[in-house]
């Protein structure tokens, strides 16, 4: 399992760009930490990789922040799959003032083919469809990052 966070408020530096966690609080079964382990992460990456090690293959990700921008409007946050967004882990809120802030969270389970890896990186979601009318995208604001946590354990099912 692994456990990092992000206490500071950290502006991204783009309405696409991944968050760069500060500290990891709880790491096993990493590769630096125990030969053969299933996760290669270092501190100030934003790419976890899921290292397949013949290992069964399922993951929980769990991810919570505050959120907020320097403008008002939509923002978003998702998980990436080896750079392609699971739409199901997309929250966006619509801050109605710069400087407002929402909480948001997803939760996760990831199958991950025992005999490869995979990146997963969570990160600002350029557009949204509009509630109204899912063909014409939102574009969004570029996020600010607080109070965050993001969790990845291997399961057994």
């Amino acid at each position: 399992m692994i456990q990092t966070i992000l206490n500071e408020p950290k502006a991204l530096t783009s309405n696409s760009a991944p968050i760069v966690f500060d500290a990891t609080n709880i790491i096993t079964g990493c590769t630096p930490c125990s030969r053969g382990g299933w996760l290669d992460y270092e501190n100030g990456s934003p790419i976890f990789k899921i290292l397949g090690k013949n290992y069964r293959g399922y993951y929980n990700a769990n991810f919570s922040a505050s959120i907020s921008s320097a403008t008002a409007g939509v923002v978003a946050i998702g998980l990436y799959e080896d750079g392609v967004l699971l739409p199901d882990t997309v929250r966006a809120v619509t801050l109605a003032a710069a400087g407002d802030y929402e909480t948001v969270s997803f939760n996760r389970k990831l199958q991950v083919c025992p005999c490869a890896s995979t990146n997963i990186t969570v990160a600002a979601v350029p557009s949204v469809p509009t509630p109204t009318d899912a063909t014409t995208p939102i574009v969004t604001q570029i996020p600010i990052i607080t109070n965050a946590t993001f969790n990845l354990a291997r399961t057994n099912n």
